[in-house]
């Protein structure tokens, strides 16, 4: 009988319905107060590992794949925010004082206290995605990292990682012994050999790789379909996996993904080493079996090569059409040319793999902070207009560049907003220097340090220099939103004079009120992402300024500040403390997703918004990603010959170098429906700013921002 994975995922469904409240545990924060005074690393290895050992997994006979656990600490560690909080009684109070999650007085001046507030240029406060070394600990299992660390005076470093490591090992010996408890012979052996040796089967592989991910708090897994492979094919050709067994393990894999919940990135396919392409029977059944069971996840990242397979990218395109957003498209050749130009080798460059929504690493070598902070463009058009004033914080943010009668000309405003943006650059890099070093002083990330090259090398943890390769990532946001707006300054003010520059900054004081007609001009005028070519240079201008001034700043570890345009839900939150702008937007609305139009101004087809995305300068910096978002009708996937048509779309696309793409495929009365009667569409998915979600769960402001995307 052939695998059912549909039956299996009615299994797992039914389980988790039944799931009782977990019990609330003390190991961590007891562990953590008891070594308080201990240096940040040692601190948290003592910590994870009275966690890691006695907090109880969770275990079900049909489970091929295992390793969760099912307890609330008050107090516990996440790769985003280092050590948290949930609940404090008096007794936990020392760990109040090393825990942040928000912008802490120690290290944030009252200057870029006054930038965050605006949310002009801001922290996430993030600790960033990172990929583990999996390749390494497949080759060499846990127990070959020991050796590594005795051959180093035993300082507190390394006495953390032989911590770390014997934790890790003794999680996985207590699921072993779980296991044979409950008559799991097969699996307990499984678990028992990986605790120590090096995996020798798929089977063995992929439960290595799940509790190490899952003990990195569920980030991401990298080139999963390449360093799988071996194990793939050598059981393959040995006569001990079947294909119909390989996807009874992904499906359980892949449940282990939807139970975690979290944004879980896994690239595929792409170049290998070499330069020769990688695609396999693997990556095949990973898009099989992500587009048969329908969830969010795994956030799959598609490399595409100009030569890539016909079947490869046909199943992509089967799983994109059936409208779960996945896989994202990347262009392989300009993410390896980036990489390159910043001095990373082409063997390792070629290497990279993708993390959380579609930030750039290479995977077990790299600590790139991603997504660390956010630059709010269409916020900096607000100050520039207001000689750099917030009205909604009332405190004075940028400096002060000219109120609005005092400007002659256009040239003399787009200065001014020059001038604003840079000095939001200095804060976001100034912020970001002290926020790593503030994060190092309290932080170790034990786990991401022992499966980092070249931190076990070197004796430092990631946060301190550790790893190889080292760059801040951060995001830009609004950028669409302040082309649009300047354009529109520009054509109305300045060549129209159909007001004055005083008037208008009024009208938007007055959030448009009184000025419909006046809105409605505003907003009738050539946005982004209609092939214009006016208002898309100014849009590559603002980019090329924001992209090249932080590829010149030095990283804190090391490497660049690399900026990107994946925005994950940002767009939501920085729209709501903006006031209205002159592109027609109303003060708080969303501003535009990523690297696309503004909501329902994409009017002359996928073509032309294709046109005007592809003159930013993404081929001239090192970049994360610039995210285009496109939304097509079902009926265009499930016709052979618009399906043609949108392929060739796509493919074209990337020849002519445009960067990533992400593809929803709903019908908006659909999505309308599912806000009237959420209860009736809980399985509906939806593309965001870099991953894929269920719609019901997104708000209002967001579900609307969907809705009204250009639909081809």
């Amino acid at each position: 009988m052939l695998f059912d994975a549909q039956a299996r995922k009615r299994q797992f469904e039914l389980r988790r319905e039944q799931r009782q409240t977990p019990p609330v545990t003390r190991y961590y924060s007891d562990a953590y107060l008891a070594h308080k005074d201990e240096c940040p690393v040692l601190r948290e290895a003592y910590a994870l590992s009275a966690f890691w050992l006695n907090a109880e997994p969770e275990l079900y006979p049909e489970e091929l794949i295992a390793g969760i656990i099912r307890s609330a600490e008050p107090v516990g560690f996440h790769y985003g925010c280092g050590t948290y909080v949930n609940e404090l009684s008096d007794e936990t109070e020392p760990v109040r004082r090393r825990c942040y999650r928000q912008a802490d007085s120690l290290f944030v001046s009252e200057r870029e206290r006054a930038y965050i507030e605006a949310h002009a240029s801001t922290s996430a406060w993030f600790g960033g995605h990172m990929v583990l070394d999996y390749v390494t600990v497949l080759r060499i299992g846990l127990e070959g990292y020991r050796g590594e660390i005795r051959r180093h005076k035993p300082t507190d470093f390394y006495r953390a990682m032989e911590i770390t490591l014997d934790a890790a090992a003794g999680f996985i010996l207590r699921l072993a012994d779980k296991a044979n408890a409950m008559k799991m012979a097969d699996l307990a052996g499984i678990l028992r050999r990986i605790a120590s040796r090096p995996p020798e089967t798929f089977h063995q592989a992929l439960q290595l790789v799940w509790i190490l991910h899952y003990l990195d708090n569920a980030d991401s897994f990298g080139r999963f379909d390449i360093y799988l492979l071996p194990f793939y094919e050598r059981d393959k050709n040995g006569g001990t996996l079947t294909r119909d067994l390989a996807k009874a393990l992904l499906t359980d894999f892949w449940l282990k993904i939807e139970d975690a919940g979290q944004i879980q990135n896994m690239t595929l396919g792409g170049t290998d080493k070499a330069g020769r392409d990688s695609y396999s029977e693997l990556t095949l059944l990973c898009l099989e079996v992500t587009r048969e069971l329908a969830y969010k996840g795994p956030n799959l990242a598609l490399r595409v090569t100009p030569d890539i397979p016909a079947r490869i990218w046909e199943a992509a395109l089967d799983c994109i059409g059936s409208g779960i957003g996945l896989p994202a498209l990347y262009n392989d050749g300009i993410y390896t040319e980036s990489l390159v130009r910043s001095g990373i080798p082409p063997r390792i460059a070629r290497s990279y793999c993708f993390a959380g929504c579609s930030q750039v690493m290479i995977p077990g070598m790299s600590n790139f902070c991603n997504d660390i902070g956010m630059l709010n463009a269409a916020k900096i058009v607000e100050l520039t207009l207001f000689d750099g004033f917030d009205h909604r914080t009332g405190r004075q943010v940028g400096p002060h560049t000219g109120r609005a009668e005092s400007f002659c000309g256009f040239g003399d405003l787009l200065a001014a907003f020059y001038r604003q943006l840079e000095d939001a650059c200095a804060i976001q890099t100034d912020l970001h220097d002290k926020e790593v070093a503030y994060r190092a002083s309290r932080e170790g990330y034990a786990l991401r340090s022992l499966f980092t090259r070249d931190c076990l090398q070197s004796g430092k943890p990631v946060f301190e220099g550790g790893a190889r390769y080292n760059n801040v990532q951060l995001e830009l946001i609004g950028i669409t939103n302040a082309a649009d707006s300047l354009y529109a300054v520009r054509r109305l003010v300045f060549e129209e004079k159909k007001l004055t520059l005083a008037k208008l900054c009024a009208v938007l004081r007055a959030n448009w009120k009184g000025y419909e007609d006046m809105r409605a001009a505003f907003r009738a005028l050539p946005k982004f992402g209609c092939n214009h070519a006016d208002v898309d240079d100014l849009r590559a201008q603002i980019s090329a300024f924001l992209y090249g001034r932080f590829n010149r700043t030095p990283g804190p570890l090391g490497g660049v500040y690399v900026p990107g345009e994946v925005i994950f839900t940002a767009h939501e939150h920085c729209g709501a403390v903006t006031g209205a702008t002159p592109d027609g937007r109303a003060s708080g609305e969303v501003l535009a997703d990523s690297a696309g139009a503004s909501g329902g101004c994409a009017r002359e087809g996928p073509t032309a918004l294709m046109n005007s995305v592809l003159r930013l300068p993404v081929r001239d910096y090192l970049l994360t990603s610039v995210v285009l978002n496109m939304r097509f009708l079902p009926d265009v996937f499930n016709s052979s010959e618009t399906r043609k048509g949108v392929s060739a779309l796509l493919r074209g696309f990337f020849t002519q170098g445009g960067m990533q793409l992400q593809i929803n495929v709903c019908d908006g009365k659909a999505l309308k429906a599912a806000q009237e009667t959420p209860e009736k569409y809980s399985d509906l998915i939806v593309r965001v700013g870099g991953y894929s979600e269920y719609f019901i769960r997104l708000s209002k402001a967001l579900q609307d921002e969907i809705i009204n995307r250009a639909a081809f």
